[in-house]
């Protein structure tokens, strides 16, 4: 949860002296005609910024102001806010930062996201890919030690999902790897159909859609491996009332 920044009134803060760990915060910088930098909390920012989820910049903020410079507790103006981003209010340029400024990572937290990275992939490929010898799934034992294999590099900054197709192509020449695709329908309620629509653009390639009043229609193309995922995924965000047909 963040914390409200105890600052005082002025734009010096004390920052540590203040008793705020801030060491496990990630520092996002902005350089415009000024640096500005927030704080924000790890997993939830990383999980925003890299797998594209909704999020709320009050509830990823580590402290709920913006700095000049986090280290010395250093807070911009809401003159300079408004000079930069066009706004005074702190959490209007927050998102701004948060949407365009460099992740600052230390070696020790990009070593950690290289590491789930890397878990997510071999996970994504035991699920979605197949042995097309077997038409059965490789075991994650067996994909890590073809990655390892590959000496693939996975990348800290780097989506999950690009990371997803170059590893396939990596190991094809150590494992047999198919990614068998399959043509389906789609059927949600409306009001669910744009956070529907916005995750079947991720997933998967749509080759027809169509807006009712009550249900909205999706003609996608998708990996055989991927289908139960998105569509347990869809079964979710709808409470149940998805379906799917074979087309």
């Amino acid at each position: 949860m963040g914390q409200q920044g105890n600052f005082g009134t002025g734009d010096k803060g004390s920052g540590e002296a203040e008793g705020l760990d801030t060491s496990d915060a990630i520092r996002i910088q902005y350089r415009g005609e000024k640096v500005f930098e927030i704080l924000v909390e790890p997993d939830p920012a990383k999980e925003a910024r890299f797998n594209d989820t909704d999020h709320d910049i009050q509830r990823l903020l580590f402290v709920q102001q913006v700095f000049k410079d986090a280290d010395k507790g250093e807070r911009a103006s809401p003159r300079e806010l408004e000079e930069e981003f066009g706004t005074k209010q702190v959490m209007d340029a927050a998102e701004q930062i948060f949407e365009s400024g460099d992740m600052q990572l230390t070696t020790d937290q990009k070593a950690e996201m290289r590491n789930d990275k890397r878990q997510q992939v071999i996970s994504m490929i035991a699920r979605r890919a197949q042995n097309p010898k077997t038409g059965n799934p490789h075991p994650p034992q067996r994909v890590k030690n073809a990655l390892e294999e590959a000496g693939f590099d996975f990348d800290a900054m780097e989506n999950v999902e690009s990371q997803f197709k170059d590893a396939i192509e990596a190991i094809r020449p150590i494992i047999p790897v198919s990614l068998d695709e399959k043509t389906v329908a789609i059927k949600v309620p409306s009001d669910s159909g744009g956070k529907a629509y916005n995750l079947l653009q991720k997933r998967a390639e749509l080759l027809e859609e169509q807006w009712g009043n009550e249900f909205f229609y999706a003609k996608i193309k998708v990996p055989a491996g991927v289908l139960t995922e998105l569509m347990e995924d869809l079964q979710e965000m709808t409470s149940g009332n998805s379906e799917v047909k074979d087309v």
